[in-house]
């Protein structure tokens, strides 16, 4: 009887699904299992309005945002182990920072994404104003008190959506085995490819088009992060710091950050254009450092995972 490969432990929980790789098929299958998730998650939100019909939404997240990924985590997880007893393995959280270290390139991601936050922020100012309902769900899932605001979109959004969007996504569409157009098993889409479909992936599960906008272009980035660095902590920490200065800016900035469409509601043109260029050159000094990141792999930095007996796997010819 054949013996299951060994799972190394690259991202606490996650690891086992290291061994799962979709393809374009595989990832309308992932996206099944989210939307079972979002059905499961309104579900117990339902029951919960019933047995607690005063709990605010704020909290009520607290309890179904991390319920709604338990169908997709259990998907990818059987499949993954399915796959790990003839396939090789992927890891989800890789540690490829090149000539800049684990901790400038960590300031950097911190720095470039707080950049591109204000950069695509412009775009709000030229969308049609935000559907009433959806604006009012979105209110009540901050109006709570900071701690419950910070623990649901800085840590919790970041850890879920990241280790769908770029672990499983797209480390999948970078490493999947398929058969090219003269029928030879090759690894991988193109990574430009695999870092669209991923950014697409990543707007579609925010579920409306006023986010769904700037999750993609920011996803676009996080994407091609994960691509060079093999890194889930990395884009995570992108993630982060994109929710956090979001959240702050509408618990602590007074009513009228919270009433104001963008930032060129709050302040004078000038300043935000000054902004506007510390931004991009942030993001342009951190995509420097990135390019700087020698490349393992034509499909990335996600690191080759062993075999049963110690030695790296191998990719198909």
């Amino acid at each position: 009887m054949a013996s299951r490969r060994s799972v190394r432990r690259d991202f606490d929980l996650f690891s086992s699904c290291s061994w799962y790789t979709p393809s374009i098929g595989g990832v309308f299958a992932v996206l099944g299992w989210v939307l079972a998730g979002l059905a499961l998650g309104m579900l117990v939100s339902f029951i919960l309005k019933i047995l607690l019909p005063g709990l605010p939404l704020s909290y009520t997240m607290l309890i179904i945002y991390p319920i709604q990924f338990i169908p997709v985590l259990i998907f990818v997880r059987l499949k993954s182990m399915n796959a790990s007893m003839f396939e090789t393995g992927f890891a989800l959280d890789s540690d490829h920072y090149g000539p800049a270290g684990t901790w400038k390139m960590a300031a950097l991601a911190i720095a470039a994404a707080l950049g591109a936050a204000v950069m695509l922020d412009l775009i709000n100012h030229f969308l049609p104003e935000m559907d009433e309902l959806l604006k009012e769900t979105m209110s009540a899932v901050l109006d709570g008190p900071l701690w419950v605001s910070l623990l649901s979109m800085s840590i919790m959004a970041p850890l879920f959506e990241e280790w769908l969007c770029r672990g499983v996504v797209l480390r999948g569409l970078l490493n999947c085995s398929r058969l090219d157009k003269e029928g030879n098993r090759v690894r991988g889409l193109h990574p430009a490819l695999a870092i669209v479909i991923s950014a697409f992936f990543f707007a579609a599960i925010h579920g409306n088009f006023w986010q769904g906008i700037a999750a993609f272009l920011i996803g676009l980035l996080m994407g091609y992060v994960y691509y060079r660095t093999g890194s889930l902590k990395l884009t995570m920490l992108m993630h982060c710091a994109n929710n956090t200065l979001s959240v702050l800016l509408a618990k602590l900035g007074g009513e009228a950050a919270r009433d104001a469409a963008s930032l060129l509601d709050l302040m004078p043109a000038w300043k935000y254009a000054i902004l506007f260029v510390v931004g991009a050159a942030l993001v342009g000094a951190f995509l420097l450092a990135l390019k700087n990141v020698p490349l393992d792999r034509p499909q990335g930095n996600s690191d080759v995972l062993p075999t049963d007996g110690g030695t790296a796997g191998t990719e198909p010819a």
